[in-house]
């Protein structure tokens, strides 16, 4: 923490406040326009699964061949009189690596708000408004200035890496909001050291813990940065107690995860998939570009990494050790837990941009810091600072109109659902259309069914073995048919097959089947 007095603004930086108010507003309208616009894409469709009492188990059990209505398909987003609040929590026992916290409360705001895209990302969207005094808070508890918080707060409010996550119908905006509080608290326990304060960060870990499973991972920093700076018995006591204190509430779901240990290797095997080195390395350039920058400039990416090299720099030469070794320990001890197996046993944990969410608003808070003390600095050092803030702003605004108006942005895209726009306008543009596929495609299809109008049916069968193809639609679509099933369709039901849809092995195919002449 700062020693010095809070720093006066000064009449030459009454332009900063006005800015700071301007991307307040257009970080607010960023967040909420166009929200159901873009794919509801798989694992937002599996949030919604688990909030409203379903599992992927049951979901593909009901496929047993029969038509349904869209309308029918997406009961399992909606809440139903059946599935109570037992029914959420048993589904998500059922995926043990997902603290229930998020899920409860986005249960919650559906009961009040409704289940539409738009309103389960409304959700979130408005938890990520607490970002914004969250950060101010922590600036002021960590830098005594309240400069550098207004900077911080309008990095976040054009954020790219902040604005698509807090669109995103998933836990990061809350988890970004807890971990903010959770260091303002922290500072502000060692700072006044009352059995209430620290209460209040006990309060933080236990929030920390029940929204995401590496949440523990940020109190574990602040224990490292006190051993460093803060090592009297005073402070030490009490953050072992309250921390101990956050994990005791945490014990019922640690019990449920030590049951599901199995499951959860399963379902996280993704993360342990291999890639290259140089691979590796290239994604953590590209997602710290999309913190500030959600522009593909593959030369910039690592102008930036040596811009926030340097800013590290000088914040451990510039600032007292209280404050750049906070910035630092909650960089490393979140981020080296995910980077030293990538790098040791292979795989991609450290490739994902919000498992490393404390790390990055890590740096941003370094960022802040740096332009607010240029801000207020004369000469040449005031116009890097003033150049530097404009710039990122602009950049991280731009970054938000353009993927503002797009139907899928690489946070949709990373599996198939990327291809589901394109596939649904296809298929809506048919008369009476059938859509045939298969359990193995149960969540992408269910995905996929936000996008299609209400005049389309669905077949869903248990697996592609040439089932008899009903007549009485206008167009009759496969999607993701294997050769075998059209081998046998062309053979035993006189059918012949046009591929409508296929770019890469990442994206859904689409075929249509159209019968033979008998001539």
């Amino acid at each position: 923490m700062q020693n010095q007095q809070m720093q006066p603004w000064g009449s030459k930086l009454a332009w900063v406040k006005i800015l700071v108010v301007i991307l307040l507003v257009l970080g607010i309208l960023f967040r909420f326009v166009n929200l159901d616009r873009k794919v509801y894409w798989y694992d937002e469709t599996l949030t919604s699964l688990r909030i409203f009492g379903h599992t992927r188990t049951e979901l593909v059990n009901a496929f047993r061949g029969q038509i349904v209505s869209v309308a029918e398909l997406q009961k399992y987003q909606h809440p139903s009189p059946d599935r109570g609040w037992d029914d959420t929590l048993l589904a998500l026992a059922g995926n043990a690596e997902h603290p229930p916290l998020y899920f409860l409360l986005a249960r919650l705001w559906a009961s009040v708000f409704g289940s539409s895209v738009a309103a389960m990302r409304a959700f979130p969207a408005v938890t990520s408004l607490l970002a914004f005094p969250c950060a101010y808070w922590l600036c002021r508890e960590l830098f005594g200035s309240s400069l550098t918080g207004w900077v911080m707060i309008a990095l976040i409010a054009v954020s790219p890496f902040h604005v698509l996550y807090a669109q995103e119908a998933r836990a990061y905006s809350l988890w970004t909001v807890i971990i903010l509080l959770s260091g303002a608290a922290l500072l502000r326990a060692v700072r006044l050291n009352t059995r209430g304060s620290w209460a209040g960060y006990g309060a933080t870990v236990a929030l920390g813990l029940y929204t995401h499973i590496l949440g523990g991972l940020v109190p574990l920093a602040h224990g490292v940065y006190l051993l460093i700076c803060h090592r009297r018995l005073k402070t030490m006591v009490p953050y072992l107690l309250t921390s101990i204190a956050g994990l005791v509430a945490f014990l019922p779901w640690i019990v449920v995860i030590l049951n599901s240990l199995q499951q959860i290797h399963s379902t996280t095997e993704g993360v342990r998939k291999e890639m290259s080195i140089d691979s590796l390395i290239e994604r953590w350039m590209v997602n710290l570009n999309r913190v500030f920058l959600d522009i593909s400039l593959n030369d910039f990416d690592p102008i930036l990494l040596v811009l926030v090299i340097f800013v590290l720099y000088w914040l451990c030469r510039k600032t007292p050790p209280a404050t750049w070794v906070f910035i630092l320990t909650l960089i490393a001890v979140t981020a080296l837990p995910l980077v030293v197996p990538d790098l040791t046993l292979g795989g991609r944990r450290s490739g994902a941009l919000r498992y490393l969410i404390p790390c990055y608003l890590a740096i941003q808070l370094a960022v802040a810091r740096y332009l607010a003390v240029q801000l207020t600095a004369s000469g040449w050092r005031h116009k890097v600072g003033r150049t530097a803030l404009v710039s990122l702003v602009l950049a991280g605004g731009l970054s938000c109109a353009l993927s503002a108006q797009a139907d899928v942005w690489w946070i949709k895209s990373v599996d198939r659902s990327g291809s589901y726009p394109a596939i649904a306008r296809i298929i809506n543009r048919a008369d009476t259309p059938l859509v045939i596929t298969d359990s193995t495609r149960a969540i992408g299809v269910l995905s996929l069914s936000h996008l299609l109008e209400p005049k389309v049916n669905l077949q869903l069968l248990r697996a592609f073995r040439g089932q008899q193809v009903p007549d009485r639609f206008s167009d009759v679509f496969v999607l993701d048919g294997s050769k075998e099933y059209f081998r046998r369709l062309r053979r035993q039901q006189n059918m012949n097959t046009v591929q409508l849809f296929h770019i890469t092995p990442r994206t859904f195919s689409l075929w249509r089947l159209q019968r033979r002449s008998s001539a």
